[in-house]
């Protein structure tokens, strides 16, 4: 082997090694106080590493005062959400500046990851009131993080840009679980309060119980062909006999008297 290619072949690997690993996200971020709580979910999540290495990335850090309850999530979810703050791609302020359209779609960790779907491993930025706005591609999500600052750069492997609150997702975070869920209101129809009798009801009513009791007084009262009539005839025309009977023996007492 010639002597001369020896250095040259040092050198290519010297520069693919660094190229390998050009950057330390965690030492960079310790500099910062600023996102000391964000340096330490993407170490303890093994983001970090991940991101190391990348050759060219671009970090969305949030700010200890707006990094919310993320500390309380579970690892795993964490990571979901924090793979949506890392572009693939060099994106720094007067890069950001010069982008032709209002509105550019952002390729993330997330979408590479293979889990993402519907959008959710993009981001959109937008130039809106002198600064940009970032928020997930998804249909309708919010996009409300704004650009505060430039926190450092390495061109054009790492940029790190520092946002307002951290970007939602629409169905990144893990559902909850039947324990916790709030059990859902069942569907029973309210009771009706009773209604109300109109005076025509009433009246429609009363007819009905008339008719109910008619029966009964008839029942009570003899008719013209019950028994009982028919014993009463008998008995009334025996006392006109008996009177016309007494009477003609009067007469024949008066007449034999005479005699």
């Amino acid at each position: 082997m010639n002597r001369s290619i020896i250095p040259l072949l040092c050198s290519f690997l010297f520069l693919s090694a660094s190229s390998a690993s050009a950057f330390n996200v965690t030492k960079i971020l310790s500099q910062y106080p600023d996102y000391t709580n964000f340096n330490d979910l993407i170490s303890k999540t093994g983001l970090a590493s991940e991101i190391n290495a990348k050759s060219t990335i671009t970090l969305l850090a949030i700010p200890n005062g707006a990094i919310g309850d993320l500390t309380s999530k579970p690892n795993d979810v964490v990571k979901k959400i924090l793979t949506t703050h890392v572009v693939l791609d060099y994106y720094d302020t007067m890069k950001l500046q010069k982008l032709k359209d209002k509105t550019s779609k952002l390729t993330t960790m997330f979408q590479e990851s293979g889990k993402a779907s519907n959008d959710q491993g993009f981001l959109n930025v937008t130039a809106k009131d002198n600064t940009f706005v970032f928020g997930s591609a998804v249909k309708d999500a919010q996009r409300d993080s704004r650009l505060e600052k430039s926190v450092m750069n390495q061109p054009y492997n790492i940029s790190i840009l520092g946002i307002s609150q951290p970007i939602v997702t629409p169905g990144i975070d893990s559902p909850l679980s039947p324990s916790s869920a709030p059990s859902p209101k069942a569907n029973t129809p309210k009771s009706s309060p009773p209604k109300a009798e109109s005076p025509a009801e009433e009246e429609a009513e009363a007819p009905a119980e008339e008719e109910a009791e008619a029966p009964t007084k008839d029942a009570d009262s003899p008719s013209a062909d019950s028994p009982a009539a028919d014993a009463q005839a008998p008995s009334s025309s025996s006392a006109d006999k008996l009177k016309i009977s007494f009477g003609f023996f009067v007469v024949l007492a008066s007449m034999v008297a005479l005699y």
